[in-house]
């Protein structure tokens, strides 16, 4: 059963990252049966998990593709940019070499892939590889917590920039001057490296999904 839901989850996310889902696109659980040869219950139980992992919202007793509302995104960066910032001062303040070695590491595992062909789904996965190693550098497992639950309201979105041309290499530079000013234990400026980081992922993630547009009525995973 593991593996029938892990291929559901699979499917729909990499469907969402190229867009072959849209924003406010509604899953068709009889279309996923097909496309994925996986059981009716397996995929109700695995798109529930997709909305708790924010790729999903829930409507009336079903389930569309979330993005938040350029509102809803300033309300989430309010908050993130606080917590980042303690992140940030405490790694400055207690974080040993070996720590900043790993989040080197991370950081070059990312680069590696934005010069590759866009894979969003490994893209994300190396940023959050990054931001992990920060966290937890840190020694804020609350806020590492914390901002996995704002990171899953946005997700869609931050995958939708990730997929804009050029995006992935600005995306490693933004990284690597966060990584720069943290092994120069320059906090100010990682606080604003973080900051920059993430406003030019909104602005590119909120740019592409403008230019998809939404969903054609009816439509569904197909």
């Amino acid at each position: 059963m593991a593996d029938s839901r892990d291929r559901v989850l699979r499917t729909v996310r990499e469907d969402i990252c190229w867009s072959r889902l849209l924003p406010g696109q509604r899953l068709d659980v009889n279309l996923v049966v097909g496309r994925t040869g996986v059981s009716r219950s397996v995929v109700r139980q695995a798109l529930r998990d997709l909305c708790d992992q924010g790729w999903l919202t829930t409507v009336d007793e079903g389930c569309v593709v979330g993005v938040p509302s350029p509102e809803e995104a300033a309300e989430i960066d309010e908050v993130r940019r606080a917590l980042e910032e303690v992140t940030v001062r405490r790694f400055v303040a207690h974080a040993s070499d070996s720590q900043l070695r790993a989040l080197h590491g991370a950081l070059m595992e990312f680069e590696d892939l934005a010069e590759l062909p866009p894979d969003p789904s490994a893209l994300l996965q190396a940023r959050d590889n990054f931001y992990g190693l920060l966290l937890r550098a840190a020694g804020v497992m609350v806020t590492l917590d914390a901002l996995a639950k704002l990171r899953a309201r946005i997700i869609v979105l931050m995958c939708a920039s990730l997929c804009s041309p050029g995006r992935a290499r600005a995306a490693g530079a933004e990284l690597r001057a966060v990584y720069e000013a943290l092994a120069d234990r320059d906090a100010e400026r990682a606080v604003l490296a973080c900051a920059t980081h993430v406003d030019r992922s909104y602005e590119a993630g909120f740019r592409a999904l403008a230019a998809l547009g939404g969903p054609e009525p009816g439509t569904a995973l197909n």
